[in-house]
């Protein structure tokens, strides 16, 4: 089953990733925080990461950075969902694979991202 770890720190979205990443067959978990995500994935061994840009505690700018520079984890696919107004060409450099604007994102385009990023 593949892994997929969502960093979130509103519970509702947390709660809405969850149920689309469980509509794919994947297990998810959810963490609050960069500092959280990084223990995480080094126990957990995630195949994805969802990533929101604006966390209480740090941007999501801040993880991009440091999974960036880790090479054994600079290929980790990421997918940023978020109120930010950016695009998959300006965060292609960081390994994002796709974007979900949480203000029109559709319950299908978010599985289809998903099922695409995880095969």
């Amino acid at each position: 089953m593949k892994k997929v770890l969502i960093v979130e720190d509103d519970p509702a979205w947390a709660k809405l990733l969850q149920h689309y990443v469980s509509g794919t067959n994947a297990d998810s978990r959810v963490v609050i925080s960069p500092g959280q995500a990084l223990e995480m994935i080094d126990q957990w061994k995630p195949d994805a990461l969802i990533l929101d840009m604006l966390l209480a505690s740090e941007t999501g700018m801040a993880l991009l950075n440091e999974l960036k520079s880790h090479e054994d984890l600079a290929s980790l696919p990421i997918i940023v969902c978020s109120n930010v107004g950016i695009t998959s060409d300006d965060m292609e450099s960081f390994g994002v694979r796709a974007v979900l604007d949480k203000s029109t994102m559709k319950p299908a385009h978010v599985r289809q991202v998903l099922t695409e990023v995880l095969s």
